[in-house]
């Protein structure tokens, strides 16, 4: 039963995702947007852009 019930787990969290990805992200993104207003948008959108990489990089 406890096995079944760990698999269970581990199943949904893998087709779900835990958003572990997205709080990595989140920090560059957030930064990203804050450059965007005092710098030109290349150099706000790169910053965004590695948080992009992280979030599609990190599996869950």
């Amino acid at each position: 039963m406890k096995i079944k019930f760990v698999l269970l787990t581990i199943i949904i969290l893998f087709f779900s995702g835990c958003g572990v990805g997205s709080v990595v992200a989140l920090p560059f993104k957030a930064v990203g947007a804050a450059v965007n207003v005092v710098t030109p948008d290349i150099v706000g959108d790169t910053i965004s852009g590695v948080g992009e990489v992280a979030d599609s990089v990190i599996p869950f």
